[in-house]
C-alpha cells in the first residue's frame, strides 16, 4: 500500500510579475522546500492572497512590481501578517537596497538570476523559524486564553510602567482605577484584592478574587453561631424542662406542691426571660452585641445559677455548693457572666455525674480582681483534651457539641477576663475565672 503523501504544514507566498519565473519558481519550490506555494502576480493579488486562511508564513517578493515596488508592499504584508518572513528578490543588486530592505522587516536580500541551492537553504533555516515561532504564538496564544479564563485579573507591565499584557478583567480593574496593593475592589458582584510584585524589569499587577473565599468564611460563621445559638438555647431549656418535671411529679396535694411550684414559676420566668434576652443579641444573623460592663454583684448571679442547676445536680446525683464570703462585685455584663457560670456549672455536673461528691464554686476579691471558681471530683480532663481545652467541637461527652468551654472563655474575654483551667488527672477540674473588681 502506497504511503500517503504529507501535506505542507507552512505556506510561502511567491510573488512574481514574470509569468514563466512565477512558474519555474512555483514548481521548484513546491518539489524541494516543502512548502504550499500561493501565488500572485501584482501587489494587489498577494495582499489578497494574504488575507487567505491560514495566512501566510514565509514570503518571496520581487522588489519591482507593477504599480508598486516590493518594499512598500512588504510595509502592507507586514500589517496583515506580522510574524511573516520575507525574502527580497531582484535583479537590481544594490548594498543600500539590501539594508533599507533588512531595515523594514526582510530577513533576507537575494538577487536573480537566483542561486537555487542558496535560496533553498535559506528557506530551510526560515522554515524552521516559522514553525518555532508559530509553536510560541500557539503557546501564548493557549496561555492568553488560560489567563482569559482565571477569574482573577493579570496586568504585567515592563520597569517603565507599560503595559506588556492584559487580561479583560485586569483591564477593567485597572481603568477602573483600582491600583492600590492590598485594597479590595468590586466588579461585576465580585470581590478582588491587588497584589503587586516585581521581578527584574517585569511587574505583575495580581487582582486576586477573594469572592468564594469570602462565601465560604461567611458561611463557615453561620454555621459557627448557629451551633453557638443551639448550645445557648440549651442553658435556659434544661432548668426550664427539669423544673416543669419536679413540678408533674408533685402530686397537688403534698403540702410541698405550693412551695415547689413557686419556686418552679420563679425559675420558669427567670429563664423566659433570658430566652428573650439571648434571641435579641442574635436578631441581626446572630452578631452578639458588646457586653456592657457595669458593678454587678456576683453572689446574686450565684444563687440565681445554683437555682436553676438544682434539680439536674439532684439527677446527676451531685451536691452544689456556694462558696461566697460577703458582697463580691466584678466589672462585668450581668446576662454574659450569668451564662458563663451556667455553662461552667453544668460542665462540672456533667463530669461529676455518677462518681457522686459536690461542685463547688464561688467567688472571692483578690486585689483588684474578682475571681470566680467552679470545682468538680469528676476525675479531671482525658489527655486528648487537656492539650488543648478550648478546641471547637473536641468534646469527652455523648451528644456534646465541644462548645462549652469555648465559649465561656469567649465570654470571660468579652468582659475583659480571662478562664484558667486547672486540670487534676484522676482528681478533677478547676476553673478559675479573673474578672476585674468592682467598684
Amino acid at each position: 500500500m502506497a504511503l500517503e503523501a504529507r501535506q505542507p504544514d507552512l505556506t510561502l507566498l511567491l510573488v512574481e510579475d514574470d509569468a514563466r519565473t512565477r512558474a519555474e519558481l512555483d514548481r521548484i519550490l513546491a518539489k524541494h522546500a516543502g512548502l504550499a506555494i500561493r501565488v500572485a502576480a501584482t501587489p494587489e493579488e498577494a495582499l489578497a492572497a494574504a488575507d487567505v486562511l491560514p495566512p501566510p508564513d514565509l514570503a518571496l517578493i520581487d522588489l519591482r512590481l507593477p504599480g508598486k515596488d516590493g518594499l512598500t508592499l512588504l510595509d502592507e504584508l507586514l500589517l496583515k501578517v506580522p510574524f511573516l518572513l520575507a525574502i527580497i528578490m531582484t535583479g537590481y543588486g544594490e548594498a543600500e537596497t539590501a539594508r533599507e530592505a533588512r531595515e523594514r522587516g526582510a530577513v533576507d536580500f537575494v538577487e536573480k538570476p537566483l542561486d537555487l541551492p542558496y535560496l533553498l537553504v535559506v528557506l530551510r533555516q526560515l522554515s524552521r523559524e516559522a514553525r518555532l515561532k508559530r509553536d510560541l504564538r500557539a503557546g501564548a496564544a493557549l496561555m492568553s486564553g488560560v489567563l482569559e479564563m482565571m477569574p482573577d485579573g493579570i496586568r504585567m507591565a515592563d520597569a517603565a510602567g507599560t503595559a506588556l499584557y492584559f487580561n479583560q478583567i485586569g483591564r477593567a480593574l485597572w481603568e477602573g482605577g483600582h491600583r492600590e496593593p492590598g485594597q479590595q475592589a468590586l466588579y461585576e458582584g465580585r470581590v478582588y484584592t491587588l497584589e503587586r510584585r516585581a521581578t527584574g524589569d517585569r511587574v505583575l499587577w495580581h487582582w486576586i478574587d477573594l469572592t468564594r473565599a469570602l462565601e465560604q468564611e461567611r458561611f463557615a460563621a453561620y454555621k459557627q453561631m448557629a451551633r453557638f445559638l443551639a448550645h445557648e438555647l440549651r442553658n435556659p431549656l434544661t432548668p426550664m424542662r427539669l423544673w416543669l418535671q419536679e413540678l408533674q411529679s408533685t402530686p397537688p396535694g403534698e403540702e410541698q406542691f405550693r412551695e415547689t411550684a413557686g419556686r418552679a414559676v420563679e425559675v420558669l420566668l427567670g429563664q423566659v426571660d433570658r430566652l428573650m434576652e439571648l434571641a435579641g443579641r442574635f436578631r441581626a444573623l446572630g452578631e452578639m452585641q458588646a457586653p456592657t460592663l457595669q458593678p454587678v454583684e456576683v453572689t446574686t448571679i450565684l444563687r440565681e445559677v445554683e437555682q436553676a442547676l438544682a434539680p439536674f445536680a439532684a439527677k446527676a446525683g451531685v451536691g452544689l455548693a456556694v462558696k461566697t464570703e460577703g458582697a463580691v462585685r466584678a466589672m462585668a455584663d450581668e446576662s454574659s457572666l450569668y451564662h458563663l457560670l451556667f455553662n461552667l456549672v453544668r460542665n462540672a455536673v456533667e463530669a461529676s455525674e455518677g462518681k457522686g461528691g459536690t461542685v463547688s464554686f464561688g467567688a472571692d476579691a483578690d486585689g483588684p480582681l474578682c475571681v470566680l471558681t467552679v470545682q468538680d471530683r469528676g476525675g479531671g480532663l482525658p489527655p486528648e483534651a487537656a492539650v488543648a481545652p478550648f478546641t471547637p467541637y473536641l468534646t469527652t461527652k455523648p451528644g456534646g457539641t465541644g462548645l462549652g468551654l469555648l465559649i465561656c472563655r469567649e465570654l470571660a474575654a468579652s468582659m475583659g477576663g480571662r478562664l484558667v483551667l486547672c486540670n487534676a488527672p484522676g482528681e478533677g477540674l478547676t476553673a478559675r475565672v479573673e474578672l476585674k473588681a468592682g467598684e
